[in-house]
C-alpha cells in the first residue's frame, strides 16, 4: 500500500508548548460553541426586555467574570443597569439590518484580553435577534397602552397601574394619591378655534402635566380633555403641592392659534388620598367628586376630597 509521509524541518515542527496551546484553543472553541448554543436557547425563553438582559448578563457574568452590564437606547428612553460598574470597560453599538438597537457596555476589575473581547462579541451575536424581538414587543405593548395624541397612558394602562399601585400601597402601607385634571371650558376652545387647535391644547396640557410630575408619578389621559395622575408614596400635603404646580403650569402655558392669537388655558384639579376603608375605585371616584367641586367653585383651582387632611384647599401655592 502506498503511503504519503509529510516531513518538515525541526524549525517548523510544532513544539510541545505550541501543541498544548493548539489543544487549549480547540477546547476553548468547543466550550464557546457550547456556551453560544446554551445562550441561544436561553434567550428564546422570554420576549420581555429586562428579563432578557438578566438572562444574558447572568451567563456572561459566569463566562467572563463581568461586574456590570448596561444597555441604553435614548431614542426609546430605555436604560437598563445590572451589576456594579468597575474599572475596565468595553462598549458596543448594536445594529441589525441597518436598524439601531442600542448601546451595550460591560465592565469588570481586570482588563479584557483580545480573546475575551472576541468571546464577548461572539456572544453578542446571539443577543441581537432576541433583542430586536423584545424591542418590537415593547413598542407594540406601549402602543396598545398609550394614547396616540398625547403619548400618555390610556385607560387600559391606567387599570394596570392603579391595580399595581393599590396592591403596593396595601402591602407596604404606603401613601397613594390620585389627581383628576380637566381643561376648563374646553368645548369653547373647540368651538372657537376648531378641533385641530383643540388637539394642540390637549397635547400641550399633557406635556405640561408630564413635565410637572415626578418620575415616580404616572400620568394618563382619562378621556377627552380629562387626565388622571397617580401619586406614588405621596402624603396629602405633597399631593396638594403637586396639584398646585400642575394647575399653575397649565395656566402659564403660552399657546397661540394659527393667526398668532393667544389661547388662554386653565384647568381644574380634584384630588383624593388613600385612607382606611376605601378601595381603588372609590379613590378615583373621590378625586372625580373633588374635581366637580373645583368646577362648581369657579374653575382654575384645586379641591381635595373633604375627608382628607388636604381637603378644601383654596389657596394658590407658589412652589
Amino acid at each position: 500500500m502506498a503511503s504519503t509521509v509529510s516531513t518538515r524541518s525541526n524549525s517548523t515542527r510544532p513544539t510541545r508548548r505550541e501543541a498544548a496551546t493548539s489543544t487549549t484553543k480547540s477546547v476553548e472553541q468547543d466550550l464557546n460553541a457550547t456556551a453560544q448554543l446554551k445562550l441561544t436557547s436561553l434567550l428564546q425563553t422570554t420576549i420581555e426586555l429586562e428579563p432578557l438582559f438578566e438572562l444574558f448578563f447572568g451567563q456572561m457574568q459566569h463566562l467572563l467574570k463581568l461586574g456590570s452590564c448596561q444597555f441604553q437606547n435614548e431614542h426609546k428612553n430605555i436604560l437598563i443597569k445590572l451589576g456594579t460598574a468597575s474599572t475596565h470597560s468595553c462598549d458596543y453599538s448594536l445594529n441589525i439590518q441597518q436598524q439601531y438597537l442600542g448601546n451595550i457596555s460591560f465592565s469588570r476589575k481586570q482588563r479584557f484580553s483580545s480573546d475575551e473581547l472576541g468571546q464577548l462579541e461572539a456572544m453578542l451575536g446571539t443577543l441581537v435577534y432576541p433583542l430586536r424581538n423584545a424591542l418590537n414587543y415593547r413598542d407594540a405593548l406601549n402602543q396598545a397602552l398609550s394614547d396616540p395624541l398625547t403619548g400618555l397612558g390610556n385607560r387600559g394602562a391606567l387599570e394596570n397601574a392603579l391595580e399595581h399601585q393599590w396592591q403596593m400601597a396595601q402591602r407596604y402601607e404606603q401613601d397613594l394619591g390620585v389627581l383628576m385634571i380637566d381643561i376648563d371650558f374646553f368645548k369653547r376652545i373647540n368651538d372657537t378655534y376648531g378641533h385641530d387647535i383643540g388637539d394642540y391644547v390637549i397635547k400641550s396640557v399633557a406635556e405640561s402635566i408630564n413635565a410637572t410630575t415626578r418620575q415616580t408619578d404616572m400620568a394618563f389621559r382619562y378621556g377627552g380633555e380629562e387626565f388622571l395622575v397617580l401619586l406614588n408614596k405621596t402624603t396629602p400635603l405633597g399631593s396638594t403641592i403637586i396639584a398646585e404646580r400642575i394647575r399653575e403650569n397649565i395656566a402659564s402655558l403660552q399657546l397661540k392659534d394659527s393667526q398668532g392669537n393667544s389661547i388662554n388655558v386653565t384647568a381644574s384639579v380634584g384630588g383624593s388620598h388613600l385612607h382606611p376603608g376605601i378601595d381603588k375605585n372609590t379613590l378615583v371616584k373621590e378625586a372625580d367628586e373633588a374635581l366637580y367641586r373645583a368646577k362648581e367653585a369657579g374653575r382654575n383651582r384645586v379641591e381635595f376630597h373633604e375627608n382628607e387632611t388636604a381637603s378644601n384647599h383654596h389657596g394658590h401655592l407658589s412652589v
